[in-house]
């Protein structure tokens, strides 16, 4: 079968492209780029390959969108075992956009603060998250990770976005993560796509 390029996508890294030749901040480009991201993720798909490292993710999501956003010490706390290999059968793109999605809702809550716990549990992993106005993504990319993972997801009610979700571990030992400054280091990452509206200068 013939690799069909998205046209949209393409669109956007043309546009991309001519913004980064004139100087021009990345903005206009990641609304849709987070926007095709979005829908590609929640749009049926092949299983992961392999399980990736959930502890380790969390900890370059938010140590990225920590550096990243223009906001007072102390907006996240993150509570992730420091070494530990937490490996689940879910997509790493996924798990970083879930993970983002409810970081977008504290940061466009002024005065907000996200709390995030990652722990074993069990046979699985426990992932829980309170914190800001609820993302209209958010849910639904949490409910993808479950459901691709083969766990279950479940969300408070009321004005705050509460979140946990249970994942069974994989079996196989998962890739490295990526690292808080790898996520950084490209305008276009997840990082950016999700947050880049509160964020100082991507990419750069």
């Amino acid at each position: 079968m013939a690799w069909r390029e998205d046209p949209a996508r393409c669109r956007l890294a043309e546009e991309a492209a001519r913004r980064a030749a004139a100087g021009l901040e990345a903005g206009p480009v990641l609304t849709g780029l987070r926007r095709l991201t979005i829908a590609g993720l929640l749009a049926d798909g092949p299983a992961p390959r392999r399980s990736q490292d959930l502890a380790g993710i969390a900890r370059a999501v938010c140590g990225a969108a920590d550096q990243a956003a223009r906001r007072r010490p102390g907006w996240l706390y993150a509570m992730v075992p420091p070494d530990a290999l937490l490996p689940v059968a879910v997509h790493r793109t996924l798990l970083q956009a879930a993970l983002l999605s409810a970081l977008r809702g504290v940061l466009g809550c002024p005065g907000a603060r996200g709390v995030l716990q990652c722990e074993a549990a069990g046979p699985g992993v426990r992932l829980r998250f309170q914190g800001g106005r609820p993302d209209p993504d958010a849910a639904d990319l949490w409910r993808r990770c479950a459901r691709e993972g083969g766990g279950a997801a479940a969300f408070g009610g009321g004005p705050v976005f509460t979140a946990a979700a249970w994942l069974p571990l994989g079996k196989a030992p998962p890739p490295p993560a990526p690292d808080a400054r790898d996520l950084l280091r490209d305008r276009y990452s997840l990082v950016y796509q999700f947050l880049g509206e509160w964020s100082a200068d991507p990419g750069r």
